[in-house]
């Protein structure tokens, strides 16, 4: 590890700034989940225009940064952002149809399990062994994010189909988050959010014309919540997220990430008059409590004679 790039290194002399990035992203993307609920479009609808702005969005900076600064991705880099795409293309319009069919008091309940989905995951693919402590403090956080979700208004009581979509869009993610380290190794956090939206806007673009799905009409209302997912949630937010995982395990974003419902709950009912119950506060408290605790504890990549850590090559040096 004595030839790392110069980036990296400054990274790991101030080793709270990918932490730090990420806890303003969880903030930042905590938003997203109101704007999904207040708009009028179906989830399908709201995942197929969010896909294709923000591939629209992130095209235009990765074109600027080709014309400009000479920053241009080589063909076998692009080709990790298959399975990641892939897994957005499935994930995404299942999660916002999820939220459309239950409530996001439902679906932020059922994804309090992905820690410890994305730890299982990690173990076999990056070599992640997390310990004991961590195993303890990341139980504590889905449990607290867990009671966050059964606080809401509706509990786990939701339609039956939109529960199971929310599961399935569960195991989608969790392998996303994994394939994000492995591909974040190779490419800048810009290039890379492109081709992964662009792959995904492709898979629910043949999705929506295999089952014959009304992509509109969008109303002005509409376009503005979605301008604003691309512009906030789903480009601040998810960039600083992404630009922040080369620098973490993969277990850390998603466990941080359980400090969202926490937000959106608080959003929730101020935007949404959802209530916010004792629960959602004893909830709240154990989360952040179990979030904090596992940061402390992080897991240990370890990895196997002859082979390069996770984070070694990047295109763009970013």
């Amino acid at each position: 590890m004595t030839d790392l790039p110069p980036v990296l290194t400054s990274r790991r002399e101030r080793p709270n700034v990918p932490l730090l990035a990420m806890v303003a992203s969880v903030v930042i993307m905590s938003t997203g989940l109101i704007a999904i609920q207040a708009s009028d479009l179906t989830g399908v609808q709201f995942s197929f225009w969010r896909l294709w702005c923000t591939t629209l969005a992130f095209g235009v900076l990765v074109a600027v940064r080709a014309v400009w600064f000479g920053v241009r991705p080589s063909p076998a880099s692009l080709k990790c952002t298959i399975w990641p795409g892939l897994a957005v293309g499935v994930a995404q319009p299942l999660m916002f149809t999820a939220m459309k069919l239950t409530s996001v008091t439902d679906v932020v309940l059922l994804t309090s399990l992905m820690p410890l989905l994305v730890i299982l995951v990690a173990v076999p693919i990056l070599g992640e062994r997390p310990g004991g402590r961590f195993l303890v403090w990341a139980l504590l956080a889905v449990i607290g994010a867990g009671i966050v979700g059964y606080g809401g208004s509706t509990g786990l009581g939701g339609d039956p189909v939109g529960i199971a979509m929310a599961c399935a869009s569960l195991v989608a993610w969790a392998f996303y988050m994994v394939f994000l380290k492995i591909a974040r190794a190779h490419l800048d956090a810009v290039t890379l959010m492109w081709t992964i939206f662009g792959i995904a806007a492709i898979v629910v673009t043949i999705y929506v014309a295999a089952t014959g799905w009304n992509t509109g009409p969008v109303s002005d209302r509409d376009w503005l919540l979605l301008a604003y997912m691309t512009a906030i949630p789903g480009g601040t937010g998810l960039m600083m997220m992404t630009w922040a995982y080369r620098w973490l395990p993969a277990n850390i974003p998603p466990l941080v990430l359980r400090a969202e419902p926490v937000v959106a709950s608080a959003l929730a009912w101020w935007l949404l008059s959802e209530p916010v119950t004792t629960l959602h506060l004893l909830g709240g408290g154990i989360a952040l409590t179990g979030v904090i605790g596992a940061i402390l504890h992080p897991s240990e990549h370890k990895p196997k004679a002859g082979e390069q850590p996770v984070g070694h090559r990047v295109e763009g040096g970013s």
